[in-house]
């Protein structure tokens, strides 16, 4: 119900601007090389799409720009995108993949964080699961049907952590690589493991609450810059979003809010 009242408030505040963010149209999703001349250009983690769909607008306001977002894979879409060479003004990834692409030169030195994304399981299928303890976990992905996860994504940290520590290498059905829905026979299920905000909003899945503490990876999404023309715009937009504006929308997403700033030299 949360996110049902958050889309309908955004769809009011978007239709008074006179345009509807992508997945309210069901529209193609935005690519920055298609981006026209004089738009701020942002590369976003799917994690945080939920609550920065829903401030776009006063963003717009703020800078004075068009804002043109392309949403996909912190470590795998959007990593190759930029180490293709694709301008863009800000990107929201996560720290390990923002160290990858300081160290490559393709981004400035300076990190905002913008907020904390637990990671979480979601459960598809008609069975009751506990997951709330590590034995627990383990016991349910070895009898799962399927276990879903992106291996580029920005739960894989703390995916790769429940495989090791659990030592679940090999021992339960991965569907990382399946590419259609695994069918589920009745009594039978799937988990997956993602962000809570994006677990949240998937309609097809119910949130059976975070991995358990001693398993999480922090999930932080920050906020670099792409070393363009325009960086004003870009500490304009980062500032925005370190700021009030975001964050009942965050709150809505189960995410926390995180404004520390600083630089890449001094690790994430």
């Amino acid at each position: 119900m949360k996110f049902l009242g958050m889309r309908l408030s955004v769809l009011c505040i978007v239709l008074s601007y006179g345009a509807l963010p992508a997945w309210a149209q069901g529209a193609p999703a935005q690519k920055l090389a298609n981006a026209p001349a004089g738009t701020v250009r942002v590369f976003a983690t799917t994690a945080i799409r939920e609550p920065l769909e829903a401030v776009i607008p006063r963003a717009v306001a703020a800078i004075g720009k068009p804002i043109v977002v392309e949403y996909g894979s912190a470590g795998g879409a959007l990593k190759d995108e930029i180490l293709k060479g694709q301008a863009f003004e800000v990107a929201l990834l996560t720290p390990e993949i923002n160290q990858d692409l300081f160290k490559g030169g393709f981004i400035l030195p300076l990190r905002y964080n913008i907020a904390t994304d637990p990671v979480a399981i979601g459960l598809r299928g008609d069975a009751k699961i506990d997951v709330s303890t590590p034995a627990a976990l383990k016991a349910a992905m070895l009898n799962a049907k399927s276990v879903k996860y992106g291996q580029t994504g920005a739960a894989y940290p703390t995916v790769r952590t429940v495989i090791e520590k659990l030592d679940l290498a090999g021992k339960f059905h991965d569907s990382s690589q399946a590419t259609e829905e695994v069918p589920l026979a009745p009594g039978e299920y799937e988990l997956s493991f993602s962000p809570v905000s994006e677990i949240l909003s998937n309609k097809a899945l119910k949130n059976l609450g975070p991995v358990p503490a001693d398993l999480q990876v922090p999930l932080i999404i920050q906020a670099v810059m792409g070393g363009s023309k325009d960086l004003k715009s870009a500490q304009t937009l980062i500032h925005f979003l370190q700021g009030p504006a975001i964050d009942e929308y965050l709150k809505a997403a189960g995410m926390k809010k995180d404004t520390v700033s600083g630089s890449m030299n001094a690790g994430p």
